[in-house]
């Protein structure tokens, strides 16, 4: 279908559409956001808190075709999850219900590693999350062209009041 006025396609026009609103979306220039210096020297430092391993973090894969895998299953793993979580008291006081996620590091041995709060409820959850994470039996690891490799892996921790 051609435009009166238009030499083109409508596939041809939103293809174009959806390629320019990428090449927007995904940078290709500055950030409209940085830092100063000011603003860096401002920031807490957490580089070294909830670090459990000597490793750097530059070898961790985000994406991997056979990724980790908690051994039994995804039902086992919350089975064991909920087995598992100490719900802090005062979470239970303060009847605290939502969600913690929490990334951490499967090592090429399938350890868990590096446990890190990206989203918290406070009263204490933050920490029961990275206890019962770090208190996992062993993962089948990442692989990567046939070799175990260090991937990033992230859950998300039930609380609930009930």
């Amino acid at each position: 279908m051609t435009f009166k006025y238009f030499n083109f396609s409508i596939s041809t026009f939103v293809y174009t559409s959806l390629v320019g609103m990428m090449m927007v979306s995904c940078g290709g220039g500055e950030t409209s956001y940085s830092l100063t210096k000011k603003e860096t020297e401002k920031k807490e430092d957490f580089s070294d808190k909830d670090t459990y391993s000597a490793e750097s973090e530059a070898d961790v894969m985000a994406w991997v075709k056979e990724k980790p895998a908690y051994i039994g299953g995804k039902k086992e793993m919350y089975n064991f999850i909920k087995n598992n979580l100490i719900i802090p008291e005062e979470a239970k006081k303060a009847k605290v219900s939502g969600m913690v996620f929490v990334r951490f590091i499967v090592e090429k041995d399938g350890k868990i590693t590096n446990p890190k709060i990206i989203k918290g409820l406070g009263h204490g959850c933050e920490d029961a999350a990275k206890n019962v994470i770090m208190s996992m039996p062993d993962w089948k690891p990442g692989m990567h062209e046939g070799k175990p490799v260090r991937v990033y892996h992230s859950l998300p921790i039930a609380f609930s009041s009930k």
